[in-house]
This record gives structure tokens, C-alpha cells and sequence, in this order.
């Protein structure tokens, strides 16, 4: 028996043709149940525009890998978006997007309505539109949306350039907002120095990108 072969995570390109598009989003209410009048508890929506795709990856699962409960397949992609009515708020978009089985690629619409999970959008989208019609008609759809802050993302090189007084500064208010995120009960599962955004006009540091973040047990 030949299994199938996975395609590579790191080369996914299964959200294509967004940019332009546009998502709007919605808050505190069941994900199931889209805003109305008759839905008062529904907060207004926002809707954001797709500038620029930064990166996708996929995770591609086995029929035995689901039976194992080790989840859905799915393709993960980030976004620079800004929001519609005021295109200097800019902001990160993350896309979670479910693809079928491997090996299942090819098969028919009724063969992959077996492996469709509940879907968990909370919002209505241009974009949500356009995946529907392909690739994996009724899937899920997850679309994550956070500030850009001020700054850029520290790397080695840069940090190491600078002046020791500069670098114990970033390591003080690092410690600082580390400890502060510990507080909210949340811890990074694969932290890099990537996901520190440092602006060096005002010095500010910040933590981003909690794509493994998880909450911590002892706080759930």
C-alpha cells in the first residue's frame, strides 16, 4: 500500500486572489447567527480592505491523522489589511482556512462534505464568498485581525548592533510586558525574537504573534 504523499507546509497557496477583497467582522455574538435587527446583542461590524499577502503555511493531515483526533487539515495565512473607512489604520489579518484530507484533493463535492467541521466564522465576508466557491466548498473559515503597532520586528543582527545601554533597555521592557502577557494568562508556545516589535524612534516594545499561544492550564 502506497500512502500519499504530503505536500510541503511551507508552499501552500490556497488563499489566493484577496487582496482587494474585502472581510467584515463582528463581535459578541453567536457565530452561528449573522447580525439583524433581530439580534440587537450583535455589535456593529468593521470591515477591513486585503492589502498585501505576507505568508501562508499549510497543515496537511492524513485520513489516519484525523481519526487519531489530531485535528481538521487547514491553511493558515496572514494578511496586511486596513480598515475601510480609514486606510491609515492598517492592521494583521490571519486566515484560517480548512483543506481536505491528503489524497482526498480530487474528490468529489459529497466525498469532502463528509470531512466539512461546524463552521466558527463571526463575520460576513467578500473574501469567505470567494473560498466557498472553490478549493473546499463549506469548510470552515477563522479570520483573526490585530493592531499593527508602531515598530518592526527585532532581529539578531539588529539587536546586537546596537549600544549596550539600548539592548538592556529592550531586555527591561521586554521582561516587562512578558510578565504582564503571563498575567493575562496567556504564554507564547514558540516565541522568537521576531515577535518582539521594538520602535526605536519612542523605545517602545511590544509582543506579537501568538499564532501557538495558548492559555496557560493553570489559569483555565
Amino acid at each position: 500500500m502506497i500512502l500519499p504523499s504530503r505536500p510541503s507546509d511551507f508552499d501552500a497557496r490556497y488563499l489566493r486572489r484577496l487582496v482587494g477583497t474585502k472581510v467584515t467582522t463582528f463581535f459578541d455574538f453567536d457565530p452561528l447567527q449573522q447580525p439583524s435587527a433581530a439580534s440587537p446583542s450583535a455589535s456593529a461590524g468593521r470591515s477591513w480592505i486585503i492589502m498585501e499577502k505576507l505568508a501562508e503555511r499549510a497543515v496537511h493531515l492524513t485520513q489516519e491523522d484525523v481519526d487519531m483526533g489530531v485535528g481538521s487539515p487547514m491553511t493558515v495565512g496572514k494578511f496586511l489589511c486596513h480598515l475601510e473607512e480609514d486606510p491609515t489604520q492598517t492592521a494583521f489579518m490571519r486566515i484560517y482556512h480548512q483543506i481536505p484530507i491528503t489524497g482526498t484533493e480530487d474528490a468529489d463535492l459529497a466525498t469532502l462534505a463528509q470531512q466539512i467541521q461546524p463552521p466558527e466564522v463571526c463575520g460576513e465576508l467578500e473574501s469567505f464568498k470567494l473560498l466557498m466557491s472553490q478549493g473546499f466548498p463549506g469548510g470552515y473559515v477563522k479570520y483573526l485581525i490585530w493592531e499593527k503597532v508602531p515598530g518592526e520586528s527585532l532581529t539578531e543582527e539588529f539587536f546586537w548592533s546596537l549600544s549596550p545601554p539600548v539592548r538592556e533597555d529592550i531586555r527591561v521592557k521586554f521582561r516587562l510586558a512578558f510578565e504582564e502577557m503571563l498575567r493575562c494568562g496567556v504564554k507564547p508556545e514558540d516565541p522568537r525574537i521576531s515577535k518582539i516589535i521594538y520602535d526605536q524612534p519612542t523605545g517602545n516594545v511590544r509582543i506579537s504573534g501568538l499564532r501557538r499561544g495558548w492559555p496557560i492550564r493553570d489559569k483555565l
